[in-house]
């Protein structure tokens, strides 16, 4: 197998959604105009998600891209990570159907498609080794949906506004008081990292550990 390449790696399965992305943005409305323009910055910052991971996370357990939509950051931290298995997870049923496209398409044969709500996903066994959300809400919020996946370590990771550091109190004080974290001996979170994202906010990775 081809080992994980958090910093490169994965060109020609990008190149491949790139592809598919040209053709079918504007049909399936998966990008705005602006974000079309703007992909290569996209890419760009998907990437430093797939570092953070790759450095970061623990080496066993799937990675779960949580509101894939249009494939970013899901994709580049497939393709970046291969051949380590990652979930996209997409309600929407276009968009998982043009996500099953670009994974057949990339050959990105560790990726699983799931076009349905996270909380219906079965816990793996041993557990998920990180989560990766763009879009989706705050911290707090990303672990709610995402917790009883988890394995006993696991990575949080995603674009934060100037209040993040707020996001990372309220997600602390969430697994303090709520009954099923704390009988889990759920630790602190951890900031493993905080990077500026140029204008975009920072990318934040928060690891959270269990007892």
């Amino acid at each position: 197998m081809t080992p994980a390449d958090p910093e490169g790696g994965g060109e020609e399965a990008l190149v491949a959604y790139r592809t598919l992305l040209d053709r079918y943005h504007r049909t399936l409305d998966l990008l705005s105009p602006a974000g079309y323009a703007d992909i290569e910055r996209h890419l760009a910052e998907a990437g430093r998600y797939a570092a953070a991971v790759g450095e970061l996370a623990a080496e066993a357990g799937p990675v779960v891209d949580l509101g894939s939509g249009a494939g970013l950051p899901g994709v580049v931290v497939a393709a970046r990570l291969a051949p380590r298995e990652v979930w996209w997870v997409e309600r929407r049923r276009r968009r998982a159907t043009f996500l099953t496209q670009v994974a057949a398409q990339a050959r990105l044969a560790s990726v699983r498609v799931i076009g349905d709500d996270v909380r219906r996903l079965a816990r793996p066994p041993g557990g998920i080794a990180a989560v990766t959300a763009q879009a989706v809400g705050t911290l707090r919020e990303v672990a709610l949906l995402t917790r009883p996946l988890w394995g006993p370590r696991v990575l949080l990771v995603s674009r934060k506004g100037p209040d993040w550091r707020t996001e990372v109190a309220a997600l602390e004080t969430w697994l303090r008081d709520d009954r099923n974290a704390a009988e889990d001996g759920w630790a602190s979170p951890r900031v493993l990292r905080a990077e500026p994202l140029g204008t975009r906010g920072t990318l934040v990775a928060v690891e959270l550990r269990g007892g």
